[in-house]
């Protein structure tokens, strides 16, 4: 489903990102195998630096799977993601207040930074 699309909403458990929930409502797509999580995170990372914050929106699958398999994956894998995360994390909570407050930005391009930002 297209970014703008949906609406995420935050979970009171993991878990629930794995069932269908309402119209427009995101849900995990897959989980992705512990070997495939390294190649992942590195193409999150090649489109981060290319798209910005918002390449979490299509890459949420490879950061859900690397929580969902966290102790069983490599302990640089985690610390990895985790430097990365707060990478991400700092330069969206950067950009966003002017972002947000651009007035000739669309709808759809505020859900995505909403979503992002979730």
């Amino acid at each position: 489903m297209a970014p703008q699309m949906y609406e995420f909403h935050l979970p009171l458990s993991p878990e629930e990102l794995l069932k269908s929930g309402g119209v427009n409502q995101y849900v995990v797509q897959e989980v992705l195998s512990i070997k495939h999580l390294p190649p992942q995170l590195r193409a999150f990372q090649a489109a981060f630096r290319a798209q910005g914050p918002l390449a979490m929106l299509q890459h949420f699958d490879t950061i859900y799977s690397i929580l969902h398999h966290f102790r069983s994956i490599d302990p640089g894998l985690k610390e990895d993601t985790l430097q990365f995360l707060i990478k991400v994390v700092s330069r969206h909570s950067q950009e966003l207040p002017a972002i947000l407050d651009d007035t000739t930005l669309s709808g759809s391009d505020r859900n995505a930074h909403l979503n992002a930002l979730k």
